[in-house]
Order: C-alpha cells, then sequence, then structure tokens
C-alpha cells in the first residue's frame, strides 16, 4: 500500500497528448496489484480489464458503477479527472479538476509558436533568449526574497 502513496510519475504526459478517455457502466472500478483496473461480471466468468492511468485524461462513470477509494487515490496522482453520469454519458452530475488546471488550458495561439521558430533556429538568438529568461528569473528571485 506504502509504495501506492509515493509521488507519482504519471503526470509526466501532458494531458494534450493523452490518448483515452474511458466511459464506464454496470461494472467495478478498483486498483489490484498497482493498477486500476474494471471488472466486469457475467454468468460465467469475470474479466478484469487494465486502465492505463498515464495515458487517460477522463473517466466517465455510468449508471451500475462502483468505484473504490484505492482507485480514485491512483487516479488522483496519475491526474485523471473524473466525472459522474447518467445513462448514455449525459449529463454529468460531478466531476473532478485536475488540481488547478483543465486541460484545454495547455493550448496557446499560434503566434507563440511563430515567435518561438523565429529564435530557435538561430544558435546566436537561442542563447541570448535563454539568458534573457535567466536574467528575468534572476531579477524575479532577488525582487521576490528581498522582500522578506
Amino acid at each position: 500500500m506504502k509504495e501506492i502513496l509515493k509521488k507519482s510519475n504519471y503526470k509526466a504526459i501532458l494531458h494534450s497528448k493523452r490518448a483515452n478517455i474511458y466511459y464506464l457502466e454496470k461494472c467495478r472500478v478498483m486498483q489490484k496489484d498497482g493498477r486500476v483496473v474494471y471488472l466486469t461480471e457475467s454468468s460465467d466468468e469475470n474479466l478484469f480489464w487494465n486502465i492505463p492511468v498515464a495515458n487517460t485524461t477522463v473517466i466517465l462513470l455510468g449508471s451500475g458503477t462502483s468505484l473504490t477509494q484505492a482507485a480514485v487515490r491512483v487516479l488522483a496522482s496519475a491526474g485523471v479527472m473524473i466525472g459522474f453520469c447518467g445513462g448514455g454519458g449525459t449529463p454529468l452530475f460531478a466531476g473532478t479538476d485536475i488540481e488547478w488546471m483543465m486541460p484545454q488550458s495547455e493550448y496557446r495561439p499560434t503566434e507563440y509558436m511563430q515567435g518561438w521558430i523565429s529564435f530557435w533556429m538561430n544558435k546566436e538568438r537561442r542563447l541570448e533568449t535563454a539568458r534573457d529568461f535567466q536574467r528575468a528569473r534572476c531579477d524575479f528571485l532577488e525582487k521576490t526574497w528581498g522582500e522578506r
């Protein structure tokens, strides 16, 4: 159990780069052997399916779904949004936010990329820009720590 609560590397993948959104209903979502799985039950057998949390942005839980606290801990450490919804995926009754940032806030206007690429291909301008950033960081630190 202690290894699950350690600081996670799951958040290394930006939410805009994650590929998975799951809608689950009539199943159990749980933590098993350090993984998050969902269990489907039939009259013949029970099947476990792995949820790749590091590459998942949202899990929508529909009717007939149960969720364990251990699974929520793993999902939260990976920054996965959890939504509780009715049949068919709507309406969303409640949802969790990814810390303080929604995935849409990662996107920037194309002008940012155009400005970045204008200096990136020039070695001297790239070095000059890096120095400008370092100076700005030092100025900020001096100002911030100087006020204390």
